[in-house]
C-alpha cells in the first residue's frame, strides 16, 4: 500500500516537472525575426538615435548605388535563450537579403545588448565578401571600432564608427568612393583608367602642337634648272594685271669646233686605236662578261618558313566573427 501511494505521488511529480519543462520552452526560443527590406536599420531594442540610423541609412544606400553592396544593422530586444548569436544571424541574413542577387556582398552587423556578460554583437557577410573580407579582418574592426563604445554603453558611437569602417573597407574593394556628405545618396566614383588615359593623350597632343607652331621655319632650299623663275629655268613667267605672258625658249649655242684636243681627229686621218681589246672581259679563259652578271639562285625548292602562322585564342551568409568574453 505505501509503495503504490509512493509510486503515485512520483508520477504526480513527474507530471509537474514536465509541465514547468514544457512551460519554461517558449522563454528559451528565439525572438521572431522583423525585417523591412526597403530599411537597412533594424532597431528593436531602440539603442540607437535617429542620427544614428539616418546614418546607416545614408551609408548603405550609397554603397548599393555604388557597387551593390549593403550593410544591415539589427538590433535584438531580448535575450536569445538557447540560440547562437550565429545562428540567429544566419536567420536574419537570409531574412533580410542583404546584397546584390549576383555578388552576394551584404554584411550584418548583429547588436544584442540583453545578452549575458555585457550584452552581445557579430558580424556576418555574404558568400562573395569571403575571399576579400577574411574573419581576422571583421574581428579587428570590431575590436577597434565597437568594443571600445561598447563597452561604456555609447552604442550610438560604436555603431556609426563600425558602419563607417566596414563601408570604407567595401569602397576599397571594388573601387568606389563615397560622398562626404552622408545625409546624400550621391557617390563618386573611383579614378577612371581610360579617362586619365584619354587626359594624358590629350595633354601630349596639345604639347606636340604648341612645339610645332613655336618651331622656327626652315628657309626653302632653291629650285633647280627647268623648275621655275632664274637663269637656268625653262621658262620665265610674268604675271600682270588679268594675263600672264611667256618668252620663248632661246635655242642654245652650237657646239665650238673640234680643234684636236682629247677625242678629236688624229693627224694623218683614221680613227684612233682603242686601248681596249673587243670582245669582252676574259679572267683565266673560264670566263666572260658580255654585259652584266649577278649572283645566281640555285633552281628548285622553296624557302624555308618560319614555324607557320598560329592562331590566339540574393543571399547565403559567408560566416562572421563576433565578441570575445
Amino acid at each position: 500500500m505505501k509503495l503504490k501511494t509512493f509510486a503515485k505521488r512520483a508520477a504526480a511529480a513527474g507530471a509537474v516537472a514536465a509541465a514547468l519543462v514544457l512551460t519554461a520552452l517558449p522563454a528559451l526560443a528565439a525572438p521572431a525575426v522583423d525585417v523591412d527590406a526597403k530599411n537597412p536599420v533594424a532597431d528593436h531594442a531602440n539603442i540607437l538615435s535617429a542620427d544614428t540610423e539616418e546614418y546607416i541609412y545614408a551609408i548603405s544606400s550609397q554603397l548599393s548605388d555604388a557597387c551593390g553592396a549593403q550593410i544591415g544593422v539589427y538590433t535584438v530586444e531580448e535575450a536569445l535563450g538557447n540560440t547562437t548569436m550565429e545562428g540567429f544571424a544566419y536567420n536574419v541574413f537570409t531574412a533580410w537579403e542583404l546584397g546584390s542577387a549576383d555578388q552576394d556582398n551584404g554584411v550584418l552587423l548583429l547588436l544584442a545588448p540583453y545578452e549575458a556578460d555585457g550584452g552581445d554583437y557579430y558580424i556576418m557577410r555574404g558568400t562573395g565578401l569571403e575571399s576579400r573580407l577574411s574573419v581576422s579582418t571583421l574581428g579587428s574592426l570590431l575590436d577597434e571600432y565597437l568594443e571600445p563604445y561598447w563597452a561604456k554603453g555609447d552604442y550610438d558611437t560604436g555603431t556609426q564608427k563600425t558602419v563607417r569602417a566596414l563601408a570604407d573597407r567595401l569602397c576599397s574593394i571594388y573601387g568606389v568612393t563615397l560622398s562626404s556628405d552622408t545625409g546624400s545618396t550621391t557617390y563618386r566614383t573611383g579614378p577612371n583608367i581610360m579617362s586619365m588615359i584619354l587626359v594624358i593623350f590629350a595633354v601630349i597632343l596639345i604639347l606636340w602642337i604648341v612645339s610645332v607652331l613655336l618651331r622656327p621655319r626652315r628657309p626653302r632650299p632653291p629650285r633647280g634648272p627647268g623648275y621655275g623663275p632664274g637663269p637656268g629655268g625653262n621658262a620665265v613667267f610674268w604675271y600682270g594685271v588679268g594675263r600672264a605672258s611667256r618668252r620663248p625658249r632661246r635655242p642654245p649655242p652650237p657646239p665650238p669646233p673640234r680643234g684636236g684636243g682629247f677625242g678629236g681627229p688624229r693627224p694623218g686621218g683614221g680613227p684612233r686605236p682603242s686601248s681596249r681589246p673587243s670582245g669582252g672581259f676574259h679572267s683565266g679563259g673560264g670566263f666572260s662578261s658580255g654585259g652584266g652578271v649577278g649572283r645566281s639562285r640555285p633552281s628548285g625548292g622553296s624557302r624555308p618558313s618560319g614555324g607557320g602562322f598560329r592562331s590566339g585564342g540574393g543571399s547565403t551568409r559567408g560566416g562572421g566573427v563576433g565578441r570575445h568574453h
